[in-house]
């Protein structure tokens, strides 16, 4: 090697050792808290799915019955949340027409599943509004957006559209794997 390449090696070392240091010390420097990924990672309020369940089902003039239906309506949110549940289902028509974003304003949609001996499932997709409920029975008026409502049959399974839910803070019991608007079926002065 050269002289003159050794003292130019000499000179530039100092430099390339100080660089070397500064990207080591980048390197392994913690990195600075995300604020734009905290900044657009909004808490949604979970939506919810609703399943009510009838020993048997009846369709005629639009109208879906129910019959001999569970008392309760179950419901169930997806991921992350995974918030499971019951409601009475005088509580839950009763929530129906609550809210600026409820049921009646904005009618559901939902897929009734139904089974008839010797025959196949059979399973539509409706529209429902106008619930009532008769003792063990549960109608809606119903407008059909795919496939066909049998005229009767047996255990059927309506699973139902859900929404985020009206929060009634007078009910909220501060359990976060429940949501507050459910919470007033189990209240010790519920209807």
């Amino acid at each position: 090697m050269s002289r003159r390449s050794v003292s130019m090696l000499g000179t530039h070392v100092p430099g390339v050792a100080a660089l070397a240091i500064l990207l080591i010390a980048v390197l392994c420097a913690p990195p600075p808290p995300p604020t734009w990924a905290q900044a657009k990672a909004e808490t949604k309020p979970p939506e919810f799915l609703f399943v009510q369940t009838a020993k048997n089902v009846a369709y005629k003039d639009g109208v879906l019955t129910l019959q001999k239906v569970s008392p309760v309506t179950v419901f169930f949110s997806d991921r992350p949340q995974r918030i499971v549940g019951h409601v009475r289902n005088d509580l839950f028509l009763k929530k129906w027409t609550e809210g600026g974003n409820s049921f009646k304003s904005d009618p559901p949609n939902a897929v009734l599943s139904v089974f008839n001996e010797k025959t196949p499932p059979t399973g539509a997709v409706v529209v429902l509004t106008n619930p009532r409920l008769d003792g063990e029975n549960l109608a809606y008026d119903v407008r059909t957006l795919k496939g066909a409502l049998p005229a009767t049959g047996l255990d059927g399974t309506l699973f139902i559209d859900g929404s985020s839910g009206y929060c009634d803070p007078s009910y909220d019991i501060g359990d976060p794997g429940y949501p507050c608007w459910a919470q007033k079926a189990f209240a010790g002065n519920a209807p």
